[in-house]
């Protein structure tokens, strides 16, 4: 009889000695408080503790993404006054948003003993940051783009006071369901926005054709600016040319004694290349005013007498 009872009390000894068994899975952290006393997180994988009534094992998932609704909160009876917030230049704007949330694997121990008021905690931190980011703006800008610049303003600023606080959270994201006027003056604001989306597409609008004729002008310009880079060295070439060419007729006239001759030749040579240059421009009129009796006379320069031959 006594060996049977020793029997059951040592089968009563390893099922109570197995209950510290337990397994924690790769999304969890596992907080272990000892008679009430915090022990070091339990990475995942298996882990032995104390047996029931020594340790008491609580699984947090760190990798869940928890949301939490910040201002107006529908109720039975409507809604709560405490999401209706004070601008800047004294109006009333009603907000309405949801921070999204997870637990700092590194920091798990913390959240845990915050666990219970996590939310409200977090509430209140965020409510007091939009206070102040709200007073700080016109209703105008807020309305507009309230909802763009909100998360990326506010929630650095909320996560340092959360990392002061020793939370244990990492905040995420917070985004805004509701940014707007009260109902009673919605209709008002709803007006004044769709004037100044209409005023700033303008403005857009505006803008996009003075940046197209900007770049027209632009283009326009360098086009004039090498066509005339282009003339200019043209006209340059063509000036050296005729000054060589100058410089050698030169040359030849004084080489060829300075003969009357010789001029005449220039002469008839410059006529020419005028007259094809004037054909090339339809520059050429009638000559019906230099017929004479003799004919078509176009001897018209004064060349200097032809000395006789000696």
């Amino acid at each position: 009889m006594s060996r049977t009872i020793w029997i059951a009390a040592g089968l009563c000894v390893l099922v109570w000695a197995a209950t510290g068994i337990t397994l924690i899975a790769p999304f969890e952290r596992g907080v272990v408080r000892r008679w009430g006393r915090l022990l070091k997180p339990l990475s995942p994988g298996p882990h032995w503790l104390a047996p029931w009534g020594i340790d008491r094992l609580d699984r947090v998932a760190v990798d869940r993404v928890r949301t939490t609704r910040i201002g107006l909160v529908p109720e039975d009876d409507g809604l709560v006054p405490r999401g209706q917030l004070v601008t800047g230049d004294h109006n009333l704007i009603q907000v309405d948003l949801a921070a999204q949330w997870r637990v700092d694997p590194a920091r798990v121990t913390d959240f845990a003993l915050i666990s219970d008021r996590a939310e409200t905690i977090l509430a209140q931190v965020v409510e007091g940051l939009l206070g102040e980011w709200i007073g700080e703006r016109a209703i105008d800008p807020l309305l507009l783009e309230g909802k763009v610049r909100l998360p990326g303003e506010l929630v650095p600023k909320a996560q340092e006071r959360l990392d002061r606080l020793g939370m244990g959270l990492i905040l995420t994201d917070l985004r805004a369901a509701q940014l707007s006027p009260p109902e009673e003056v919605r209709g008002a604001f709803d007006l004044v926005a769709r004037a100044e989306a209409g005023r700033q597409t303008l403005v857009t609008r505006v803008r996009q054709e003075s940046e197209t004729r900007g770049r027209a002008a632009q283009a326009e310009t360098y086009r004039i600016q090498q066509e005339s880079r282009t003339r200019a060295d043209n006209l340059s070439r063509l000036a050296r040319e005729e000054a060589n060419r100058f410089l050698l007729r030169l040359e030849g006239y004084a080489n060829g004694g300075k003969s009357p001759i010789f001029l005449r030749q220039i002469w008839e040579e410059e006529r020419g290349r005028l007259f094809a240059r004037l054909r090339e421009v339809g520059g050429i009129g009638m000559l019906d005013h230099q017929l004479s009796g003799k004919g078509l006379d176009l001897q018209v320069a004064p060349l200097a007498p032809i000395a006789p031959r000696r």
